[in-house]
């Protein structure tokens, strides 16, 4: 056992979910969405390597782009400073059509805040253009 108690044990998934919240809320403010993570973040995403002002571009670029953006967490493991996800995003384009990415992620915490998130993602219902949603600029 960690010794930890309480919500010590789910800070990482109440970080995860209250990112993925402010992430789909496309009225949210950017700001508050990269406050989840440090200022040294990183994320691969398929080998693309993204900083935090690329993530904060690609959040734009969703914005932009979609109607909508729903996460749906099928699997989460937290432990310590690590977490892992399977999850599926569903996004949907102002046309209505409609793409599902499996995302399968694993998630590093610093103080707090997001350090790295590492996934891989699988286009499962949409075409093969959709597999650059995961990085979109």
């Amino acid at each position: 056992m960690s010794g930890k108690t309480g919500t010590a044990d789910h800070a990482p998934e109440k970080i995860i979910r209250d990112m993925f919240a402010v992430f789909t809320d496309f009225g949210s403010d950017l700001d508050v969405l990269t406050a989840f993570m440090t200022p040294d973040y990183r994320q691969l995403v398929d080998g693309r390597e993204m900083t935090l002002a690329d993530f904060r571009a690609h959040a734009l670029a969703l914005r932009e782009g979609l109607s909508s953006l729903e996460i749906e967490i099928l699997h989460l493991v937290c432990e310590a400073d690590r977490a892992a996800t399977v999850h599926l995003a569903s996004a949907t384009r102002p046309s209505g059509v409609r793409s599902v990415i499996r995302v399968v992620a694993f998630y590093r915490f610093r103080d707090g805040r997001l350090c790295l998130v590492d996934e891989l993602t699988r286009v499962q219902q949409g075409h093969d253009s959709d597999d650059a949603l995961g990085s979109l600029q």
